[in-house]
């Protein structure tokens, strides 16, 4: 045993050194990885959220399920489930306004910031039949969008993923129900 530990420190002292900077950047380049690879995982939303909210680890860390945020939404969409402030799309849709924003007391939904669209964690898709496959000229959920996120195109529309804020305005709108809110 004492012949195997005499050959490992011997092949440990025989190694390179390594300087202070690569010391430094070996240990900072740890560091870092878990950092993008928790931020990467954090954003993804479980249930719609006002559009506003922080990232979801942060939000079940922030929020004390006061529901001072259901309270002051107008259209009445925010419930509180175990604690948690959600959207309930299937009736209303949010208006964007930040009335829950401004009435949070925990800064669990203060993430507002001018360069990225809200997001409720919600998507807009094509779910039944629209009647412009009908051939009829509707352009209801097109003219509802905040975002412009919707383009008729042909005889259907078309949804951009990347400006839908999952506010779900167009599918109020929709006279068919051919629009459902998923999860991104």
């Amino acid at each position: 045993m004492s012949d195997r530990d005499e050959r490992y420190y011997t092949a440990q002292l025989n190694m390179q050194t390594c300087s202070r900077r690569g010391l430094f950047r070996g240990l900072w380049s740890g560091v870092s990885k878990p950092v993008k690879t928790q931020a990467g995982l954090a954003a993804k939303r479980t249930a719609p959220r006002p559009p506003t909210a922080v990232d979801e680890n942060l939000l079940n860390r922030l929020c004390d399920g006061c529901g001072k945020c259901a309270n002051a939404c107008p259209p009445r969409i925010i419930s509180m489930i175990e604690g948690k402030p959600v959207l309930t799309l299937d009736g209303g849709a949010c208006t964007e306004c930040r009335e829950c924003q401004r009435a949070c007391p925990t800064l669990a939904l203060a993430n507002a910031s001018p360069d990225t669209l809200p997001s409720t964690g919600a998507i807009a898709t094509l779910s039944g039949m629209c009647i412009r496959q009908m051939s009829a000229p509707c352009q209801s959920c097109s003219e509802a969008c905040p975002h412009q996120a919707i383009d008729t195109v042909n005889r259907s529309i078309a949804i951009d993923s990347e400006k839908c804020s999952g506010c779900a305005q167009c599918r109020v709108a929709c006279p068919a129900h051919a629009i459902q809110m998923v999860m991104r």
